[in-house]
């Protein structure tokens, strides 16, 4: 779906509900995020959702309504709008993914009848990194680059530490491996870094040209791939978690500060 037949689609669906006087706060992840909300990307299979609430029989029952008809009128798949966010939250992070989500406030879509907003982009971030290390796919590195690009602004331009990213959301699993290249691609997009605390040594050799990177990088993924995790507490100050996202600032003022590029 290109992005200005999904707005469309949304823009129906947010007056249907606007005619019945119900207005529904929704929680977006996935694709549409790149494509409706960093503009990263043209299109969007689909938009996955999550109750910013719980929402009554009878605002269910509109809504559903509404986005069926949209899919009928503007001839989207039957999946256009779907629950898969609710199923890859678990239900241990459900409240907190939910609370952060509407603290943080980065608006996909707004109307009469419908608001959209981004889950926590942290989630986003982690929940992208966990799917590239099950499979590693050319966009959505892209897209965790993206990810990493907003948060990193938000952060007045300090790097994410691999303990911070490590630490949130923690029963999902990211590689070293996966950082490296992650970090990798940042570099090359904006001249610096993006996370910091994975074989930061290694890091600041390439830098300096003491090593090539094409070759490098194989080495290193040969040596992560049987490296064990470090004992609790030897961990160096690298891995330390930054501060607290400032939500409570508004998001478009530090944009507005800060282009984000």
């Amino acid at each position: 779906m290109e992005a200005h037949t999904v707005i469309k689609a949304l823009e129906y669906v947010s007056q249907k509900l606007c005619r019945k006087g119900i207005h529904v706060h929704l929680i977006v992840a996935g694709d549409a995020l790149s494509c409706l909300l960093f503009k990263s990307r043209p299109t969007t299979h689909s938009i996955s959702i999550l109750q910013a609430s719980t929402l009554s029989p009878r605002s269910l029952s509109v809504l559903f309504d509404a986005v069926h008809r949209a899919q009928k009128k503007f001839g989207l798949a039957n999946d256009w709008v779907n629950t898969e966010l609710g199923r890859q939250v678990d239900s241990d992070y459900l409240d907190y993914v939910v609370h952060k989500s509407l603290l943080q406030n980065e608006i996909v879509f707004s109307s009469e009848g419908l608001t959209l907003v981004a889950v926590d982009l942290c989630f986003a971030l982690k929940s992208k990194l966990e799917s590239l290390t099950n499979k590693f796919t050319e966009k959505d590195i892209e897209d965790a680059v993206v990810l990493l690009r907003r948060l990193v602004v938000v952060y007045r331009g300090r790097p994410l530490t691999k303990g911070y990213i490590r630490m949130s959301y923690p029963r999902m699993e990211v590689s070293d491996q996966i950082l490296l290249q992650l970090n990798k691609v940042y570099e090359w997009q904006y001249r610096t870094r993006g996370v910091a605390g994975v074989h930061d040594e290694y890091m600041e050799w390439r830098r300096e040209g003491i090593v090539d990177w094409s070759f490098g990088f194989e080495e290193l993924k040969r040596e992560v791939s049987v490296c064990a995790p470090l004992e609790k507490g030897l961990y160096s100050w690298r891995d330390k978690p930054l501060p607290d996202t400032p939500y409570r600032e508004d998001f478009a003022e530090i944009f507005a500060q800060q282009r984000v590029y």
